[in-house]
């Protein structure tokens, strides 16, 4: 058997293909309930029948079933069968998902799922070894690929619980609260379990923090916490790297770090979980005029300019970053600003979920599990307000959806690979609100004959491949226009041309990038 890790695959054996979920028991653990969801080739379920749990135990044509639990080997055991031989043709994917009741899967320990195919042994086994504050998560999936079946780990959670898994396969939250039979009578033997490592955090009046007498004394520069409620600000170019949140608290081990600092500073930003990107929250504090500046820039090993990250001019900025896109144990950052600042870092289930709306301000980090699909974008704020939406993969790699503008929507491509899921980021002054809405790809504008727009859009040329007139405004500040070609997770594959002329355009889909009015004419 292999253990993979998460967004591995293996190759299946013929089937039926028998699923086991298993985890330790505990006192006062979750419930824990496994189901299968039948996915077609839009990544969503057809209807609540495809939905495979412990009260409605098989599907209508046989393919998926849920065995139920028991209690074996120490362990709490679920199975389930796939028989690929009667899976229907619009199936392409088969999901398996748990859900916990009573608490989160931070609380389960041993998590994992195996699968096997036929009689054989296990051919693939996915542990689960990042959980936190979940409360539903997709272990992985049997999907087809190139006449074959395969198993892919996907380890996908979702902090807003069911709710939010159901939204993004298209069923509602309560098809998915199940019993699993065999596990609510089960005789289990539970062992004792030490209560959660936690630090007692308390300010003290020279800049150090002493934690409880069971922990050393933790020095570090700057201010006590509560410094925006009235103490010294932080002195310039220093930085106080906290274990807590604010004020005296008994927090968690392993909770939310916080930076704080004056002016400009550079700093080592540490992943709360390496291997797993996280969320940086930053805001102003005590800026003394009302416009003003602050920038964050992520540098590079030899501690130079990388990208930057932010750059705001509202004097009560706040907001939400990506950080550790590629899983890095830490990263340096350069934070330049006028008055006093604030970053904190948490892990990347505290994102909001993107369903089919989302509404917020200023710098946002959304998560997202579906398949790829159509995002449309707007804004309201200042006139000249402008800003990008992002995708940001599970490799770290990032794609430009759009610009957006306060005169000036976008509808771009929301891409997802072969994971099931992204992030995707709102880079915008705070200024300014912005409003995300997720559409199918059926509602992307067909280019026949004659297309007109302004702005980043994503097209679909129907016909067969022709020569396209590529047009912009007469009026416009820029003459400049990019067309491309996308692949099928609706990433850029092909850039047709940067500026107006005749080219030729394939069949599929095409994304145009310009902040001007456009036109596109297909010749005859």
């Amino acid at each position: 058997m292999t253990i993979i890790i998460k967004g591995a695959n293996a190759l299946l054996p013929e089937g039926p293909f028998r699923i086991t979920v298993a985890s330790e028991p505990r006192p006062d653990a979750p419930v824990v309930a496994a189901t299968a969801m039948l996915l077609d080739a839009t990544g969503r379920v057809r209807g609540e029948a495809d939905v495979v749990k412990g009260d409605r135990p098989s599907h209508p044509s046989g393919a998926v079933r849920h065995l139920g639990g028991a209690a074996e080997g120490g362990l709490l055991v679920q199975r389930l069968e796939v028989d690929e031989e009667a899976v229907e043709p619009a199936v392409q994917r088969v999901l398996i998902a748990v859900l916990a009741t009573g608490g989160t899967f931070g609380a389960v320990t041993g998590l994992s799922v195996e699968v096997a195919g036929g009689d054989g042994p296990p051919v693939a086994r996915y542990e689960v070894t990042d959980a936190g504050g979940e409360t539903a998560l997709v272990l992985g999936e049997c999907y087809r690929r190139s006449g074959s079946w395969r198993f892919r780990a996907v380890g996908q959670g979702y902090g807003a619980g069911p709710a939010a898994l159901a939204a993004a396969y298209g069923i509602s939250a309560e098809s998915l609260s199940a019993m699993v039979p065999g596990l609510a009578t089960a005789e289990v033997h539970k062992e004792a379990v030490p209560s959660p490592r936690v630090s007692t955090v308390k300010s003290v009046p020279n800049g150090e923090r002493a934690t409880s007498p069971a922990t050393s004394l933790v020095k570090v520069p700057g201010p006590a916490a509560g410094a925006e409620r009235g103490s010294a600000p932080v002195p310039e170019g220093e930085v106080s790297h906290e274990t807590q949140g604010e004020g005296d608290q008994v927090v968690p081990f392993g909770g939310p770090e916080v930076y704080e600092g004056h002016g400009k500073s550079e700093l080592t930003v540490v992943n709360p979980k390496p291997g797993r990107p996280a969320v940086v929250e930053f805001e102003r504090c005590h800026v003394p005029r009302p416009h003003s500046w602050f920038y964050v820039w992520q540098l590079d090993e030899q501690g130079k300019v990388d990208k930057l990250r932010l750059f705001s001019t509202t004097r009560d900025a706040r907001g939400k970053l990506l950080a550790f896109a590629k899983g890095e144990p830490e990263v340096r950052m350069r934070v330049e600003g006028s008055g006093n600042w604030r970053l904190r870092v948490r892990p990347i289930e505290t994102a909001e979920v993107l369903g089919k709306l989302a509404e917020g301000r200023g710098q946002a980090v959304l998560r997202y599990a579906g398949p790829p699909a159509l995002i449309r974008a707007t804004c309201d704020g200042p006139e000249d307000t402008t800003g990008y939406v992002h995708t940001i993969q599970p490799d770290g790699t990032s794609d430009r959806v759009g610009l957006i503008g306060t005169r000036l929507p976008m509808t771009g491509p929301l891409a997802v690979g072969p994971e099931g899921w992204c992030h995707a980021v709102v880079n915008l002054d705070h200024a300014a609100s912005w409003k995300l809405e997720v559409l199918p790809l059926k509602d992307v504008r067909e280019l026949r004959g004659k297309l007109s727009g302004q702005g980043w859009e994503l097209l679909e040329m129907t016909r067969s491949a022709a020569k396209v007139d590529v047009r912009v405004d007469r009026g416009a500040e820029s003459d400049s226009i990019v067309l491309a070609t996308m692949d099928a997770y609706l990433r850029p594959e092909r850039q047709l041309c940067r500026k107006p002329g005749t080219y030729p355009v394939p069949p599929g889909l095409i994304a145009i990038r310009t902040s001007e009015k456009w036109s596109l004419k297909v010749r005859r």
